[in-house]
């Protein structure tokens, strides 16, 4: 795992514990679920190049994000 990274532990995947509002959460999945800042990603090679998330999601997010 790259130094300063934690995992999701809603959908998974790596982020960079810096960029987070929350201690378990990537800023994606703290945004969708309590509301807070989102990064504003910029992807390349597959990940964020801000916060590192790779894009994953997960069922319970994704009907979060259509019931918004």
């Amino acid at each position: 795992m790259l130094s300063g990274c934690e995992k999701c532990d809603e959908c998974g995947s790596q982020y960079l514990k810096s960029k987070s509002s929350m201690a378990s959460l990537c800023p994606e999945c703290a945004s969708i679920i309590y509301g807070y800042t989102n990064c504003k990603h910029v992807f390349k090679e597959g990940r964020c190049k801000h916060c590192y998330w790779d894009g994953s999601t997960t069922t319970y997010i994704e009907d979060l994000k259509k019931n918004s």
